[in-house]
């Protein structure tokens, strides 16, 4: 049986609508830069590097508003650390959240701004739990509607304690498996050197 042309027409318009769609998608998808947000992270470390932290590569991607990403990083008392998050330029408000093994909150970076960032000095030797979260991106006004993904990275920087190891975040839903980010960083000082 041989299909109608009305048929043929509207798998046509339907095949049309949902390339459409998908292009649309992955247009978003491809002006998120995360490497424009670790240079961003990278500006906001120079200062923390002039204080003596020894800066690293944490973890980066790319949120929608209102999604979080939850990561695990070691801790050891005494030592003092920075966690500064650079963004994109899609990104509007992101927010930093640090908690114990407790879940109590140790710091807070919930501003209304483009960049967060903590500082803390270890009370135990543990783990703390770190949330990066994204809270909305910027107006286009070519399109007038808000970005819908923005692109983060997540510096550690270290100061203190009898050694710097690098920061090894771990995936909190397989921590036996890969580290949320392998890329060694180019000097193994971080940028203070």
């Amino acid at each position: 049986m041989l299909a109608s042309p009305n048929h043929i027409m509207s798998l046509t318009i339907k095949q049309t609508l949902v390339a459409g769609s998908l292009s649309l998608c992955m247009q978003g998808i491809s002006w998120a830069s995360p490497a424009e947000a670790e240079n961003d992270g990278y500006e906001m470390a120079v200062r923390q590097a002039e204080a003596g932290f020894t800066i690293f590569p944490g973890a980066s991607g790319s949120l929608q508003p209102n999604e979080k990403i939850r990561m695990l990083m070691p801790v050891t008392k005494g030592v003092t650390y920075c966690f500064l998050v650079g963004v994109d330029k899609r990104v509007r408000d992101i927010d930093l959240y640090v908690f114990d093994e407790q879940g109590n909150e140790i710091l807070v970076d919930d501003r209304r701004q483009r960049r967060a960032g903590t500082k803390f000095v270890a009370s135990y030797t543990g783990t703390a739990e770190v949330f990066v979260l994204l809270q909305s991106t910027n107006f286009n006004a070519s399109t007038s509607k808000y970005h819908g993904i923005g692109s983060w990275s997540l510096l550690v920087g270290t100061r203190g304690g009898s050694g710097q190891n690098r920061y090894e975040p771990v995936d909190p839903n397989n921590p036996q498996g890969p580290k949320a980010r392998d890329a060694e960083p180019t000097t193994e000082g971080g940028i203070t050197s």
